[in-house]
């Protein structure tokens, strides 16, 4: 027989609570297990840092301690410049190879470099125009140069010098010489301390045999001029990248300087890419770089096989099937080409090297920089390789992810990953989707990574100072347990506040709800009104027909004459009021 729809849906909607219900019951379990693993990781990191960090009451010795530094002007008087026998009258400030102020002090030539300039100012009181120089010396409030070291701290220092002149248009050229040296100082110490950790690779050895060809792919970051593509070979101990217009224009990468190569398709995306993570960065153009990309786009407008032939003589559905098709095939064919070559360089690296693949169903949008983005774990890092600029993290890199601003009711919430060289700053990862909130933290205990939470944005720059300072005092107070303690803290705090007021609220309601019984039972027995009104009310729940409303019109209006004086009632109007009466006196 078939079963009724009402039958039907009562053993249907029973599939559906049990579901419900078992699903529940293993996210509380799966919950229990990670909360259980979570705790076993902070412990296991305490330990690590104890031992790491045994002995030492400082900052550990992979943290980069300031050091004094010299600086030297010159080494004897005669390489002083010649023009400084005029400083007896005038004063005298050169931009020289040393990089120095040459500055008249008790008509001596007194030489100072650039570097111990702090600032410099100029102002006009009559018709003196006035130069001063403020120099570095310690115990000045200086931001962040407070803590600028000094082999002798407690020696005489200069801290400024002021000059006086009536010839304005002479200490203008002075201020602005100085202001430009100080500039052109700056941007070379910028550049030294940008440069610093950029090493010489070793020497590529080219493949005596034909070596093994990607053709026509583009780089990522271009080369200089014209936006063309190019072949990537393999060689003994390397990869070249040559540029089709000029042979100088080459990208070298020696298998020892790769730290982690990807292989991601055109699935879902407009590129199929090969991506190498360098374990020192290199310069290519006039820029520093670490990841280097070689890609082909996917979807190419050019790439037509029937040369629009067919097009004439056939248009609608079946051509889109048919370049739809032709699309897809297109996209298997680079897929297998790149992964082919990919795999052909962790072969040549004697297994130095291990191809990685982004898993794209692990995903989850953030905003590592600029813009959201889609982030995709892989075996062992997380990684956007999409679109620049890149962003790898590798995980074994990583001491404790921390997740911020988890709190019920908003949309999105910050990642914070705490890298183990406590010197590097924190990666923040800002905006990811509350909804992959439990997909985020149980990836991250899949692989290990101690994961903590907390409903607010914490200081990291005052965090990370204070466990330089003394990492080893750090991990004996307890370590990273301040992040869990704080995190189910505030939790709980919110939880028992929200229960609270909820309970206050709740014995509001119930006491108003008293107060409003009381007095309806001490006012609906006298009064008529308060009557007619109760009756309303409970009419109201099920609807009133047309003859209850016929009735109560005529027993209003009978109600008016009555209170005119006017006893004249008609039968017909006091019927409905009998009626009304009788059937009152049943309920």
């Amino acid at each position: 027989m078939p079963t009724s729809p009402i039958k039907g849906g009562r053993v249907a909607g029973g599939k559906t609570l049990r579901s419900h219900a078992r699903t529940a019951t293993i996210d509380e379990s799966v919950a229990k297990k990670i909360k259980e693993h979570q705790s076993e990781l902070v412990k296991q990191k305490q330990e690590e840092g104890l031992k790491r960090f045994k002995g030492e009451d400082g900052a550990g010795p992979d943290s980069n301690q300031e050091v004094f530094k010299k600086y030297e002007s010159y080494r004897r008087e005669s390489q002083l410049p010649t023009k400084v026998e005029d400083l007896r009258v005038g004063f005298q400030a050169e931009l020289t190879r040393a990089q120095s102020l040459v500055l008249p002090i008790h008509s001596y030539a007194v030489p100072f470099h650039i570097k111990t300039v702090k600032n410099v100012s100029k102002s006009e009181e009559g018709e003196y125009t006035y130069l001063r120089i403020n120099f570095v010396t310690p115990g000045q409030l200086a931001g962040k140069k407070d803590d600028v070291p000094f082999d002798d701290p407690d020696a005489t220092f200069i801290r400024n010098i002021s000059y006086r002149s009536t010839d304005a248009r002479h200490f203008d050229a002075i201020y602005n010489e100085i202001t430009e040296m100080r500039r052109i100082a700056s941007k070379r110490e910028a550049e030294r301390k940008e440069m610093a950790d950029v090493v010489e690779q070793d020497q590529l050895i080219l493949s005596k045999s034909r070596p093994l060809v990607l053709p026509e792919v583009f780089p990522r970051p271009a080369l200089e001029g014209k936006r063309l593509p190019g072949s990537l070979t393999i060689h003994q101990n390397g990869l070249r990248f040559m540029s089709p217009l000029r042979q100088d224009q080459k990208i070298d990468i020696p298998f020892s300087n790769v730290k982690h190569l990807f292989y991601q398709p055109c699935d879902k995306e407009l590129i199929v890419l090969v991506h190498i993570h360098l374990k020192s960065p290199v310069i290519i153009g006039k820029r520093k770089t670490r990841d280097i990309q070689f890609y082909r786009e996917a979807s190419d407008v050019q790439f037509d096989e029937t040369g629009n032939r067919k097009r004439r003589y056939r248009a609608g559905d079946e051509d889109e099937i048919e370049l739809e098709q032709e699309e897809r095939r297109h996209r298997h064919m680079l897929n297998k080409e790149f992964k082919h070559f990919a795999q052909r360089i962790a072969d040549a690296s004697d297994g130095r090297i291990q191809v990685d693949i982004p898993y794209r169903d692990l995903g989850f949008n953030g905003v590592p920089s600029r813009a959201s983005v889609l982030l995709q774990p892989t075996t062992d890092c997380l990684v956007h390789l999409s679109d620049p600029p890149f962003l790898v993290v590798t995980l074994s890199e990583i001491e404790i992810v921390h997740l911020e601003r988890v709190q019920y009711g908003l949309s999105s919430f910050d990642m914070v990953f705490v890298f183990r060289d406590f010197s590097r700053t924190p990666l923040h990862i800002s905006s990811v989707p509350t909804t992959s909130l439990d997909d985020v933290k149980q990836w991250l205990d899949s692989v290990d990574v101690c994961v903590t939470e907390g409903a607010v944005n914490l200081n990291w720059g005052a965090i990370m100072k204070t466990i330089t300072e003394d990492p080893h005092a750090f991990f004996q107070e307890g370590g990273w347990e301040f992040l869990q303690a704080d995190g189910s803290g505030s939790e709980g705090d919110s939880e028992s506040e929200a229960e609270s007021e909820f309970d206050s609220d709740l014995a509001e309601d119930q006491q108003e709800s008293t107060d409003d019984s009381e007095s309806g039972s001490d006012f609906g027995a006298s009064d008529d009104a308060s009557e007619e009104g109760s009756e309303e009310y409970g009419e109201s729940d099920e609807g009133e027909d047309w003859d209850e409303l016929e009735a109560k019109a005529a027993r209003d209006d009978q109600r008016k004459r009555q209170d005119r004086g006017d006893g004249s009632g008609s039968d017909e109007d006091a019927k409905p009021k009998q009626k009304r009466k009788g059937g009152f006196g049943r309920i």
